[in-house]
């Protein structure tokens, strides 16, 4: 068959049955570490759609990754299409649907777009496509909890594509060409063992709230003076903890404050980690408390050409299916692609259900961007596998990218 065929038939999806689809999976709780039932079922229903040689990589035990296949009769490329199994812990309401909305843990983020891809393998082994290269399908958990182990270790033992179609961050029009790098920090400021009433307390003492309140005014000062990278998103410095006391006339026995620090294109890791270390030392010496610091490194900032064959599959699929052109940019979150661009050294791009809602207490997905996730998945790789022909297209896809316009649309924003 031919790849207008396929554009039919992407254009006939059924959405509901993605949503059957999409609440099952919903329905199953896959926590980090804990996504061995859920693995099961998605391995099963990649096979019901057709994926060829779909197995569990059980190296972690009670986090197995799936791994599958889509292979053409004739040699040539492999796109990779990626996704992490797993959800945040943090409860959520049952599954429900209201209208056109499901609701449920892992919705945005990201079972809908694995039911999504389910019904891309059925579309396309319906269309037998393709015809050339193959799919790799790698499923990976532990995600949530910050590192992806499981990921490292596929990749590390060569389940690496050409290129990789994630189905995560990237939703409506934008195209995602570059990501902050991300820091988790954690400072914790001691004082007395033993927590006293306020009238009792020498003038010496050493009050960790109060502390921690300078130490706050040190990292606001900082959050305000950074700036971005031409393509990459301001950094960024978020504080999203701050403990300290039991009751409100005692002197507490200590202060923990917590966060993330984003950093653009042009910083690195071990500079974020000096100007924290920096903060907390000069904190230690104009106030005599004691400082713990505890950075922990997740990720590099990365950047990806516009212009790369995977980017340009992808903007002519999402044209094909909405008529509108994908807007390159930055993403705000950080997901795996950073892990492909700079481990595996192939470029990555995004394409899932709308993100906004992700982690919230009221995650959810439309049944209507299933249905265009899965088109345009399918779409996007047999064009990537197979190369755009223009006989074939039936709109004009965009023109390419210029990075310098690309800058523009990033600073706009």
């Amino acid at each position: 068959m031919t790849l207008a065929t396929l554009r039919e038939a992407c254009r006939a999806i059924d959405a509901e049955q993605i949503a059957e689809r999409a609440t099952r999976f919903l329905e199953v709780w896959s926590p980090p570490g804990g996504e061995a039932e859920f693995a099961q079922l998605v391995r099963a229903s990649l096979m019901e759609a057709g994926a060829q040689d779909v197995v569990l990589d059980e190296e972690f035990d009670g986090s197995p990754s799936v791994i599958g296949w889509l292979r053409g009769p004739s040699p040539g490329p492999t796109i990779q299409w990626h996704a992490h199994l797993d959800a945040i812990s943090t409860p959520h309401a049952p599954v429900r649907r209201e209208g056109d909305l499901i609701y449920g843990r892992g919705a945005a983020d990201m079972k809908g777009a694995i039911a999504a891809m389910v019904e891309s393998i059925r579309l396309l082994r319906a269309a037998d496509l393709p015809q050339q290269g193959q799919i790799l399908i790698t499923y990976h958990g532990m995600h949530e909890e910050g590192r992806s182990v499981p990921l490292v270790r596929l990749i590390e033992r060569g389940f690496v594509g050409d290129a990789v179609l994630i189905g995560e961050l990237g939703s409506g029009d934008q195209l995602i060409t570059s990501s902050r790098g991300l820091t988790f920090w954690e400072f914790k400021i001691a004082g007395s063992d033993d927590s006293i009433h306020e009238t009792n307390a020498p003038s010496e003492v050493i009050n960790p709230l109060t502390v921690g309140l300078q130490l706050v005014d040190r990292l606001r000062a900082l959050a305000s003076g950074l700036d971005g990278g031409s393509v990459a998103p301001r950094g960024a410095l978020y504080i999203g903890k701050f403990v300290s006391g039991d009751y409100y006339n005692r002197i507490p026995t200590s202060c923990v404050i917590a966060g993330t620090r984003r950093h653009e294109a042009d910083g690195s890791l071990e500079q974020v980690r000096d100007e924290l270390l920096a903060i907390a030392a000069d904190v230690e010496r104009t106030t005599g408390a004691t400082v713990e610091a505890q950075i922990q490194d997740m990720f590099e900032a990365y950047e990806i050409d516009p212009n790369v064959s995977i980017a340009t599959a992808l903007r002519e699929a999402h044209f094909e299916m909405t008529g509108q052109a994908m807007v390159p940019g930055a993403s705000g979150a950080s997901g795996n692609a950073v892990d492909f661009v700079l481990r595996a050294g192939v470029p990555a791009v995004y394409y899932g259900c709308d993100y906004a809602s992700a982690h919230s207490d009221h995650e959810r997905l439309s049944v209507q961007e299933l249905a265009r996730i899965a088109a345009v998945f399918a779409l996007t790789s047999v064009l990537f596998l197979e190369g755009s022909r223009a006989d074939q297209v039936a709109t004009a896809a965009p023109a390419p990218l210029d990075p310098s316009a690309e800058s523009a649309a990033a600073e706009a924003r």
